[in-house]
């Protein structure tokens, strides 16, 4: 008897994944190109899966983590993460050091026409034995960033051990990807390219030229 032919089933499209509040990572538009090394690029976009977000808010929580934080009063910024900073462009305003100013200005000085607030990458440091060498790779990584791309980065290292997590070192930047130069984030560009899919291969091939300099 012949054998029957099977018929192809039409694949049924997944139901879009919804934002979970828990979750800042869910806001975000993520690896386009798949990743397999743990670096993670994604674009906070001003609405995603349904989803209204701020720079600020996307920051913040990055930077103020555990049950007991009350995620909804956002008016005092005290981080409870090992390390944070704010790293500018040579000519920017001193006054953008500070990372609540930082992020509200990218959300108040976003384009109409411009869907992307922030470009977000997550930096692997598992392989470093002090606390000092992994926070000296994310934040030259970033001072690199500044001074090729003339954009600012929140950088966040984060310990998750300090908790009893069973999760290794790693850091975050939160880049805003306007270029900043003297006539401050309301007059500044966008830096297109890491907003597009295409910036996770400039962002990742500069990590990896990055790593090849660190000691």
């Amino acid at each position: 008897m012949a054998a029957q032919k099977r018929t192809a089933r039409a694949k049924t499209p997944k139901a879009p994944q919804k934002a979970c509040e828990q979750n800042p990572l869910s806001w975000l538009y993520t690896n386009p190109q798949g990743s397999s090394d743990g670096f993670t690029f994604g674009v906070l976009r001003k609405t995603f899966r349904g989803r209204e977000n701020s720079a600020h808010e996307f920051g913040w929580r990055k930077c103020h983590v555990g049950a007991h934080i009350d995620v909804q009063d956002r008016s005092i910024w005290s981080p409870n993460v090992e390390k944070v900073e704010v790293i500018l462009p040579p000519r920017a305003d001193d006054l953008l050091s500070d990372p609540d100013v930082l992020l509200r200005q990218a959300d108040e000085f976003v384009s109409p026409t411009e869907a992307g607030l922030l470009t977000y990458v997550s930096l692997p440091l598992g392989d470093v034995d002090r606390i000092h060498t992994g926070w000296e790779r994310a934040r030259s990584y970033a001072v690199s960033l500044a001074r090729s791309r003339n954009v600012a980065s929140v950088v966040v290292l984060h310990s998750p051990g300090i908790i009893g997590a069973p999760y290794p070192l790693h850091a975050h930047l939160c880049i805003v990807p306007k270029v900043l130069t003297g006539l401050g984030l309301r007059h500044g560009a966008f830096d297109q390219e890491l907003l597009r899919d295409g910036g996770q291969d400039i962002l990742g091939e500069l990590w990896k030229d990055h790593l090849n300099k660190c000691p």
